[in-house]
């Protein structure tokens, strides 16, 4: 019944779904290592984002590169005083919030040696999600302003994404990145930003505080689960089709237990079918 399983193909089957069952086994695991790595990196960066702030020069030096950050300062907390510097102000367009448009708006903070820092006040709404600075109501404290916040790194275009033009003086730009507002601050900047939650003295209503956002790593253990979900289908599913296989091959060597009856009413193959007798027609008187 199953002596097909020693067939050169049905071998060669075998050696497929092995090798993809280990693979997918192999994947499996790979994706819980990836896991518990991103679930204890994400245990550090809730730890640091709820920590108490810490003064910024204790975080990075100004003279650093803003590509060269680690990802050690990331979500640190700071605290920074200095002075808003409103000309400098400028919008992050296209970001939304609990699902409406709008976009965020950023300002140097300048300290007391002229190092500026940019501090990323908050969001604000807007249809076309490219608010235009200043925004009405959404001034930033006048005087000499202490910011506590979050360490971010400069952001970067990935392989696709808006672009920026590389010149001239931007109000509107399409990410927080460093490097291309240095190129346009009258101050020396901070080589990271800050993502505010509160400050002395207190902002108005608008811009609001736009909350952190910690990776998760929820994407890695869908994988996992996914991968052994399809190896177990191949493990049940590979012995169920050769399974099948094999009745169909039986049935298909069978031969009927005898022949369909006869029937005495029907010709023979090959032989003429008798033909009607008509009774005989009496002749007229």
């Amino acid at each position: 019944m199953y002596d097909f399983l020693r067939k050169p193909r049905w071998i060669i089957s075998h050696v497929l779904i092995l090798v993809l069952i280990v693979s997918m086994i192999g994947l499996g695991f790979w994706q819980r290592s990836r896991w518990q790595e991103e679930s204890a990196k994400q245990d550090r960066l809730e730890s640091r984002a709820t920590a108490d702030p810490v003064p910024l020069d204790r975080v990075v030096g100004s003279t650093d590169d803003p590509g060269a950050i680690s990802d050690d300062v990331d979500y640190r907390r700071t605290e920074v005083t200095g002075t808003y510097d409103t000309a400098g102000e400028f919008a992050v367009r296209n970001r939304s919030f609990d699902g409406a448009p709008g976009g965020w708006v950023a300002t140097p903070l300048v300290q007391a040696d002229g190092t500026a820092v940019i501090v990323l006040r908050g969001w604000v709404p807007d249809e076309s999600g490219n608010p235009k600075v200043p925004v009405a109501g959404a001034d930033a404290p006048g005087g000499t302003v202490t910011v506590t916040g979050t360490v971010r790194r400069t952001q970067e275009r990935g392989s696709v994404g808006a672009t920026d033009p590389p010149t001239g003086t931007l109000t509107s730009l399409a990410r927080l990145d460093l490097d291309r507002l240095a190129k346009q601050s009258t101050h020396p900047l901070e080589p990271v930003w800050i993502q505010a939650d509160g400050s002395t003295p207190p902002q108005g209503d608008l811009p609001r505080l736009v909350d952190i956002d910690l990776p998760t790593p929820s994407q890695n253990l869908s994988y996992m689960v996914q991968w052994w979900i399809f190896t177990l289908i191949a493990i049940v599913g590979y012995p169920l089709v050769l399974r099948r296989v094999a009745h169909s091959s039986e049935r298909g060597d069978q031969v009927p237990m005898e022949d369909p009856p006869e029937r005495p009413d029907l010709p023979e193959h090959g032989a003429e079918a008798p033909t009607r007798s008509e009774p005989p027609v009496a002749s007229g008187a």
